[in-house]
């Protein structure tokens, strides 16, 4: 009997699917991905792909009272992990990913995105047995991303090609580079190993969105849900369902595994304010494109760190650093030297714990997904995006719903001064009670639904 007869055959029984889960990056998967695992695991059995994960969430999966039906946990390493050259880690994921998906026999594969390449190889071979792919949100998705592939664009022309060649051919240069990744990605990675070219657009090295291989994207959000249509996702893949942080029963399941925990551990009478760091060390102005400086950058850093002590006396200042952020020691130097408010954090920190004991979260990075994570943790505490310089793509928050979005000093000044004297306040916001079209209630709804969905047009 073939898998495909054998997985139509589990589709006309009771609804009881075999669920297979892939984390993606350990800081995406603790911020959002583990709610809609804790939604799947009381109901459903599933076995969880995971890359390296902290030791907090590793605990926390351990206990069965919060996953009593997650069953094996499978390391993939494609964000963490030794390194391995390219040719090897193409066999590697290809060959785990046949091997999960041989072993499992799932009915329905969850991804973060179907672009990367254990992504792609996952998709393909969860195809050839009929298993439904599915892609969950877990990132603010507010730009298109043909403007990040701009910005990139810009800065790889900048950094990675001589300064003495013209811009534009160092742009045009960098643009047809692209293009060779996407023949190595999509062409030559799945050749070396007896596979068929992964055909079609999609593909990292061209910042594809996702959603264009697997059968359903989720989206979170109608304005997501409109993005993505225009970015080339079928409508008839699409539906909406909004962050586990925004749910009732998910957001007692973060309470309860990370957030009290950080309260408890981390939280003092002292008034406590996060910056949000860049990761970037160079910038761009919307404006003309010009390059902002890696002096210029470090300057607005330490003008902003300054007016927050200057202002806000008495209060602890944490510094969180990107994962993926390097500080020089000069730098470093001079931020401490400003006041002993001032702390530099450990880049592999979560950011949820300085989201949660801090009194205000101000983000100076663009687009920060943390700040977004924020909004829906702490929706009650003043949380800042400062745009001092007008980056491209600084304004990403920019009349966005939980979030001040700042573009002068003065502004800044005056955010802080209210923030000191407690008469800063937030702009009331209604509970959305209506859900939208395509919209499910939790992860469980809308497996029920994809699954049925998907048996009615089989047979």
């Amino acid at each position: 009997m073939t898998e495909k007869i054998q997985s139509k055959i589990r589709r006309e029984n009771k609804f009881c699917p075999k669920i297979v889960f892939y984390t993606s990056g350990p800081w995406i998967f603790r911020a959002t991905s583990i709610g809609y695992l804790y939604e799947i695991a009381q109901v459903y059995p599933v076995v969880l792909l995971a890359e390296e994960l902290d030791f907090e969430t590793e605990e926390v999966l351990k206990d069965k009272e919060l996953f009593p039906k997650l069953g094996e946990i499978i390391p993939v390493r494609q964000f963490t992990g030794p390194k391995m050259n390219f040719f090897a880690k193409n066999r590697y994921f290809c060959s785990l990913a046949k091997d999960i998906i041989q072993h499992h026999k799932p009915d329905i594969v969850i991804l973060v995105t179907d672009i990367y390449p254990f992504d792609l190889y996952l998709t393909r071979f969860a195809k050839r047995i009929n298993a439904i792919t599915i892609i969950l949100p877990v990132a603010l998705h507010a730009v298109e991303l043909k403007q990040v592939a701009k910005k990139v664009d810009i800065t790889n022309a900048y950094f990675k090609l001589p300064p003495f060649l013209p811009f534009s051919f160092r742009l045009f240069f960098i643009k047809l580079r692209k293009y060779l990744g996407y023949f190595l990605y999509n062409w030559i990675m799945p050749l070396m190993v007896g596979e068929l070219p992964f055909w079609g657009k999609s593909s990292i090295a061209l910042y594809s969105p996702s959603g264009l291989r697997a059968d359903y994207l989720i989206t979170y959000s109608k304005q997501d849900y409109d993005l993505s249509i225009k970015e080339g996702v079928p409508a008839e893949k699409l539906y909406i369902l909004n962050y586990p942080l925004k749910r009732q029963a998910t957001r007692k399941f973060f309470e309860r595994a990370y957030f009290l925990n950080s309260r408890r551990k981390y939280k003092t009478d002292t008034k406590t304010l996060t910056l949000l760091f860049p990761c970037e060390k160079i910038g761009f102005r919307r404006s003309d494109y010009s390059i902002i400086s890696e002096e210029e950058m470090q300057k607005n850093i330490i003008k902003i760190i300054t007016l927050i002590t200057k202002i806000l006396k008495g209060w602890r200042v944490f510094i969180k650093l990107h994962p993926n952020a390097q500080i020089g020691k000069e730098l470093e130097k001079t931020l401490n030297s400003i006041s002993d408010q001032v702390k530099i954090t450990n880049p592999s920190d979560p950011v949820d714990r300085y989201i949660e004991i801090s009194d205000v979260i101000i983000a100076s990075a663009e687009p920060s997904t943390a700040i977004f994570t924020a909004s829906l943790q702490c929706p009650e505490k003043p949380i800042l995006s400062l745009d001092l310089q007008c980056k491209l793509l600084g304004d990403v928050y920019k009349d966005f719903e939980g979030v001040e979005y700042i573009d002068n000093e003065e502004k800044f000044i005056k955010a802080l001064e209210l923030i000191r004297d407690n008469k800063y306040y937030k702009k009331d916001e209604e509970d959305k009670v209506k859900l939208e079209a395509k919209e499910f209630p939790n992860t469980i709804e809308m497996l029920k639904y994809l699954f049925q969905k998907e048996k009615d047009e089989t047979f």
